[in-house]
């Protein structure tokens, strides 16, 4: 895990994000202090997108998610023959459906996909 600050401009007002890195199951405190949760997968893994699943059935135990922003995120690196994508888009937007409140992006750093976004 780490910790990172990132200022951002959203409609004209400055915001300082503090991002935190975790991993693993989210803990009562982490629950208790987050505004926001980004969930990520890789594309080429299903039990990576099966423990995205645990982990907000542990954050929504925690602490209900309708106060919280959710964004899942579903990466890539290279999907071909010798790595294929094992999660489909359409199960990804089920589970962004499932999570409810929750954005949906893929994004692959190799081609710079949606990486700012």
């Amino acid at each position: 895990g780490g910790q990172f600050k990132r200022e951002v401009t959203v409609d004209g007002q400055s915001h300082l994000l503090l991002i935190r890195e975790e991993a693993g199951a989210p803990d009562a405190q982490f629950a208790s202090w987050a505004d926001a949760v980004i969930f990520v997968f890789s594309l080429e893994s299903e039990s990576s997108f099966e423990e995205v699943a645990q982990l907000h059935a542990v954050l929504s135990d925690l602490r209900g998610t309708s106060d919280v922003a959710l964004a899942l995120v579903g990466t890539q690196d290279k999907i071909s023959s010798s790595s294929p994508r094992a999660v489909e888009d359409a199960r990804a937007r089920a589970l962004c459906g499932d999570m409810r409140r929750c954005l949906y992006y893929e994004t692959c750093a190799t081609y710079g996909l949606n990486v700012d976004r």
